[in-house]
């Protein structure tokens, strides 16, 4: 019972300390993300929260299952009002161009990691450390362009959302790869068709049924459907096997073609202004700079750099096609660019399954804290010509 209490106290003083460091770097105009980020590595289990807890001689400051089960829902909720925010427009105007942009924006990153790293590390090493760098954080861009309603952002918001999928469809592939000794290309295609299929199945039924059962409901019900409908759906997706932060957007875009979708938006606004921060100061406190030796720099420094050019390379075409200007087209190719918690999942499953070693999950876990403040600085700077 105890470590309801001590978690409850954790997430508070996340939620406070976040808030701390916003106020005070938005005076030199840094990102809150990344503030956030800094608030978790600052006040986490493996820098002042350590001295504290060796202080008290117990753990005050932990990231348990209560706290990551809140950072949880808090990614779900910013995922989700970024589909009520932007709703089915993007992935309508963006079209082909932003699919492709997410598919090679993927798939160049992924090629190149596993091809320079199969001979060195292995080839099931290779093929996470490719995942990882191929995959852009749907949560870190939904949290960097709130409120932004520009041509480009757009464009970010549909090939983010694609890039989801692809990202999935590649972890998938991988595991199928590591996990059987015969695989057969019939194996791998029905595979990738199947998620294809079903999640465009899912989307559209939610996108035709959702609004119209909320159009219908009675006012004193508005405020906790929208929430069922959110998890409900992520349950169901989970299932399938899909990540929750897909589901989400498919919640949020199938309840934003509601008549009653201002009083939900207002809703979720209130939520996310709590409760939004803890999931990127967990992220910021899970890091142990400690851990970090010239091993791992190195190697972290070369992902990060393979993750930020390849990236750029395979979205950038894309969005210059989309946008008709190669400033902004650079821009919206960056903002692609955080690896987030996709990174951090797929490190997480590449360790538990022994195809990472100690020092390339931290790599990887490192690269992708790197390019999120990468992503989010630029993204800060350059909104206004997105």
């Amino acid at each position: 019972m105890e470590e309801i209490y001590i978690a409850l106290f954790d997430i508070a003083l996340f939620i406070f300390i976040a808030e701390v460091f916003k106020t005070q770097f938005r005076k030199i105009n840094l990102p809150d993300l990344v503030s956030e980020i800094i608030a978790g590595m600052v006040i986490g289990p493996y820098a002042i929260g350590k001295l504290i807890n060796n202080i008290l001689g117990f753990q005050l400051i932990t990231l348990d299952q209560y706290v990551l089960f809140i950072s949880e829902f808090a990614v779900i909720l910013v995922i989700f009002a970024s589909g009520l925010e932007h709703g089915l427009s993007p992935l309508k105007e963006a079209g082909v161009l932003g699919f492709m942009g997410a598919t090679f924006g993927a798939l160049l990153p992924f090629f190149a990691g596993y091809f320079l790293y199969a001979n060195s590390f292995g080839s099931n090493s290779a093929l996470f450390l490719g995942v990882s760098i191929g995959a852009t954080s749907l949560a870190a861009v939904a949290y960097l362009i709130e409120g932004i309603h520009t041509k480009g952002v757009k464009f970010l918001v549909s090939a983010s959302a694609v890039d989801d999928i692809v990202d999935l469809i590649l972890l998938s592939v991988v595991l199928i790869l590591i996990s059987h000794s015969t695989v057969t290309i019939t194996t791998i295609s029905l595979r990738i068709v199947s998620l294809i299929i079903i999640w465009l199945v899912i989307l559209f039924v939610s996108v035709t049924i959702i609004p119209r059962i909320v159009n219908r409901l009675d006012e004193a019900y508005i405020e906790e459907f929208p929430i069922l409908v959110l998890f409900g759906l992520t349950l169901f997706m989970v299932y399938l096997g899909y990540s929750p932060i897909i589901s989400a957007f498919v919640a949020g875009v199938a309840i934003s073609n509601s008549l009653k979708i201002k009083r939900i938006r207002e809703i979720i606004t209130v939520l996310l202004s709590i409760f939004g921060p803890i999931f990127f100061v967990t992220i910021g406190a899970e890091i142990d700079l400690l851990s970090i030796d010239l091993n791992v720099l190195l190697l972290t420094l070369e992902l990060t750099a393979i993750a930020t050019i390849l990236k750029m390379l395979g979205v950038m075409p894309f969005a210059y096609l989309y946008i008709r200007d190669i400033k902004r087209a650079l821009i919206m190719a960056l903002g692609m660019v955080p690896r987030g918690e996709t990174g951090l999942v797929v490190a997480t499953i590449g360790l538990s399954l022994n195809a990472l070693d100690q020092h390339e999950f931290e790599s990887i876990i490192f690269m992708s804290i790197l390019t999120t403040i990468i992503g989010a600085i630029i993204v800060k700077r350059y909104s206004h010509q997105l």
